[in-house]
């Protein structure tokens, strides 16, 4: 909060590092209390994140399967293999990860839509 203020200007150099030693040598919650007084506290310097669209959530869906097949792909064959071999095992695990997020995809959906009991 004190490297907040001084950077926004709020406090003098010689305040802010009166105010740090006070707060290196504070022993108590009221301690702290006292140093950061007369400084406001604002809002969060960061924006808040916006949800990701349908295309950029399917991209990065999308990146992390060809990253987890790669992955899986090293860590499965072993050394010496062809390449139709390494190849054909990424594709197989690329499309089984796809196999099982469609099925969690739809099941989630199934779930979602289903009437709660006591509802008309």
């Amino acid at each position: 909060m004190l490297k907040t203020a001084f950077a926004a200007g709020l406090l003098a150099k010689d305040e802010f590092d009166r105010r740090v030693d006070r707060t290196l040598a504070s022993r108590t919650y009221a301690d702290l209390a006292a140093v950061t007084a007369g400084i406001a506290a604002g809002p969060c310097a960061s924006k808040p994140s916006r949800r990701l669209t349908r295309a950029e959530n399917a991209v990065a869906w999308g990146v992390c399967g060809l990253i987890v097949s790669a992955v899986l792909t090293v860590v499965v064959i072993p050394a010496g293999t062809t390449k139709a071999v390494v190849v054909g095992t990424a594709a197989a695990i690329y499309a089984l990860s796809w196999l099982l997020a469609a099925i969690m995809m739809l099941a989630a959906r199934h779930r979602g839509s289903r009437p709660t009991r006591g509802t008309t």
